[in-house]
């Protein structure tokens, strides 16, 4: 029996012979190619003394350089450009040289409810190192400002409209870390209406903090 080509498939068919007393029927087999599952590519010919690479070719659309691939890197920056900026406006937040309503509308409103908190709370600053203000002889405050600096910064795009952000700080003398979600939501432009018109102002996606976490 000559041996089946590669890739074919055995398919049983019935004998029209006749039984034999005290033999075993053995079906006949007919030879079918197998289905094709994956198109076949191109066939390109080996160059002498080319050597070929056998590396996975990624899969159509996948393609760096194709539209999904650019959009893509294009939403990974312009996330980390935004994460970069609302987080050094949350310092200089928690370190009251700013207030908190210039945040405005790159936090959401839980957002900003919870660094009010902790600007309140004084929640980044530490006691004076000088000791000012322990004996009440000086009437100096007890706390001041750490002065918090942005240390690192990542983001993880999870697809172009969120992404998982993180990063560390330094602050008195001691290094912490952050993380968050960001994600583009629907935020009413005010001033956008011609004017002597009245208007509710245009709506466009932008970027917006909507989950924090300091360590």
């Amino acid at each position: 029996m000559r041996p089946l080509p590669l890739g074919s498939e055995l398919t049983p068919t019935r004998t029209s012979r006749p039984l034999v007393s005290g033999a075993v029927q053995t079906p006949r087999v007919r030879v079918r190619p197998a289905p094709r599952y994956e198109p076949a590519g191109p066939v390109v010919a080996p160059t002498p003394g080319v050597r070929h690479s056998t590396a996975v070719r990624p899969f159509p659309g996948t393609a760096p350089g194709t539209g999904s691939a650019r959009k893509t890197a294009a939403a990974a920056a312009e996330a980390r450009r935004f994460t970069v900026a609302v987080s050094r406006l949350l310092f200089e937040v928690v370190d009251r040289r700013r207030s908190v309503a210039h945040l405005g509308d790159v936090v959401s409103p839980a957002i900003a409810d919870q660094v009010a908190a902790l600007v309140r709370h004084d929640a980044f600053r530490v006691p004076d190192p000088t000791g000012a203000g322990a004996s009440g002889t000086v009437p100096t405050p007890p706390y001041v400002p750490t002065g918090n600096v942005l240390r690192r910064v990542h983001v993880q795009l999870c697809d172009p409209a969120a992404a998982e952000v993180f990063g560390s700080y330094e602050g008195g003398g001691r290094t912490r870390a952050f993380a968050g979600r960001i994600e583009r939501k629907p935020i009413r432009i005010r001033g956008s209406a011609p004017a002597g018109r009245r208007s509710l102002g245009r709506v466009e996606y932008r970027w917006q903090l909507v989950a924090l976490e300091f360590g």
